[in-house]
């Protein structure tokens, strides 16, 4: 059985609780741990039961704390640098279309195939989706309330009213 790694904990045990009560949820059982190492626990077992965490997690965390101290173990790699694929001058050709009440799409097939032909980017269907009611609240799927092209005088002569109210 390998013998325990004894690491000498830096910050006071009340600057850990404090830290421990404001922590987001996914840094609580690291500083959980360096809170029960303070205390004199020391058993990779036992701080993977208190914690919740797993055996590996804790050697891990273990060898991050010793390497770069508490910045390191509370750093955050989580998710990535997405940057979107269509700059400000495709975003500003995107919204002049979207906006345009005759030239505008009626999918988001169309608002891809629109997208690789003039951008020059090749997206998912479902990414164009999500940017475009991301960015622009676009709903196309939704049809309109009245056509674009309609007689404004023949809508008047269709609701022209009859001489009285009628009974029935």
């Amino acid at each position: 059985m390998a013998i325990p790694v004894e690491l000498s904990i830096i910050e006071s045990s009340e600057d850990l609780k404090k830290l421990l009560s404001k922590a987001p949820i996914h840094h609580r059982p690291r500083l959980k741990m360096l809170v029960l190492i303070s205390q004199g626990i020391h058993l990779n077992a036992t701080l993977a039961a208190k914690t919740g965490a797993g055996l590996r997690s804790i050697v891990r965390w273990k060898q991050t704390y010793s390497s770069n101290g508490l910045e390191g173990l509370l750093s955050d790699k989580r998710g990535g640098d997405y940057r979107s694929s269509i700059d400000e001058a495709g975003k500003a050709k995107l919204e002049a279309k979207l906006s345009d009440p005759k030239g505008a799409f009626t999918s988001f097939g169309q608002a891809q195939a629109w997208i690789k032909e003039e951008l020059n980017v090749d997206m998912n269907y479902h990414a164009v989706n999500k940017y475009l009611k991301r960015n622009f609240g676009a709903s196309l799927k939704v049809g309109r309330k009245s056509h674009v092209k309609k007689d404004e005088a023949a809508v008047a002569v269709f609701k022209k009213t009859g001489s009285g109210p009628k009974t029935y």
